[in-house]
């Protein structure tokens, strides 16, 4: 992206199909340091300064009730959810472009918005802050891509491990060639141009991957999607392997395996399975990837969100 452009954003916040619950409600609304999550993650978004307009999707009544509530009144639309994660995406990218919710998403397609990237974000990771949004929009190339997924190092989130003495999240990594990496919740893509967009859902609703079901709806999902995927297939079954072993005590054979999956390799599989032209993007504060999946980590979030704000914070100084 140019220092000079705004690029809007898609929170989703919805509490449907696939999506998880804390404490039995939906997680977009329990409160770390008295402010619902996804209060948290709009106020860096909207303070990001590359981040323009921000559409919300989930219970509409719900979210307007909370941003009265905490004064946030400009730069915002609320969008009533639909039935999946990747209907209220195509709702909330619909309205990220100014227009009704009611116009189809795909009936843009081949219009001047098909060009239009929107940032994504989910309403789970209150430690997220505007410097690392900037980051990752800034080392998104969307002159050449049509999506880009944030990332982050193993050697950035070691910090938020736990100690000896000290609770903290134990990650679960992507093993690559150059690095151990963790998914970090933030997006950008501009989703008119993908030929298989629906991939996303089954991506979603299948993203625990230490789940041996998870992990064989995905396989069978990529052999039935033809030949063209077999490349997808092949990095599939490398990096379930290498994560095996690490988990199981054999880390020699976990890197020997991971050897044969580069960065390149694995952006090439994910943009086949997708039809979408695909950029891997480092962050180096480590928020985004704390994602409040469940209670424990929640919990482990709010007993440390004071000190890990406070190092990222050094981060950017």
């Amino acid at each position: 992206m140019k220092a000079t452009n705004k690029v809007n954003a898609v929170l989703l916040a919805g509490d449907r199909r696939a999506s998880i619950a804390l404490h039995d409600d939906n997680k977009a609304f329990f409160e770390l340091k008295g402010i619902p999550l996804f209060i948290h993650v709009l106020r860096a978004l909207l303070e990001a300064d590359h981040v323009g307009l921000v559409a919300v999707v989930g219970p509409s009544d719900r979210i307007e009730t909370a941003l009265r509530e905490h004064g946030i009144n400009s730069n915002v639309v609320v969008v009533e959810q639909r039935d999946n994660m990747i209907e209220n995406f195509k709702v909330g990218y619909v309205a990220s472009l100014g227009l009704a919710d009611t116009v189809d998403f795909w009936s843009l397609k081949g219009t001047e918005h098909e060009k239009t990237p929107a940032l994504v974000s989910p309403c789970d990771i209150p430690m997220l802050m505007p410097e690392e949004v900037d980051e990752f929009l800034m080392r998104s190339n969307m002159h050449e891509y049509d999506y880009s997924i944030g990332v982050t190092s193993s050697q950035v989130l070691s910090h938020y491990h736990p100690q000896k003495d000290k609770s903290g999240i134990q990650m679960i990594y992507i093993h690559v060639k150059e690095d151990l990496i963790r998914h970090n919740n933030l997006h950008i893509a501009k989703p008119l141009t993908f030929a298989h967009l629906d991939y996303i859902e089954k991506m979603y609703e299948w993203r625990y991957q230490t789940r041996l079901a998870n992990i064989l709806r995905m396989l069978f999902s990529l052999l039935c999607n033809g030949w063209r995927l077999m490349k997808s297939v092949r990095i599939f079954i490398l990096m379930q392997l290498s994560l095996y072993y690490d988990r199981h005590g054999h880390p020699h054979l976990s890197d020997r395996l991971r050897s044969l999956v580069g960065f390149n390799r694995l952006a090439e599989g994910i943009g086949n399975a997708l039809g979408a032209r695909l950029q891997i993007v480092y962050t180096h504060f480590g928020g985004a990837a704390l994602d409040a999946d469940n209670e424990k980590d929640l919990a482990v979030i709010e007993e440390h969100y004071d000190e890990w704000m406070e190092f990222q914070k050094k981060m950017h100084s």
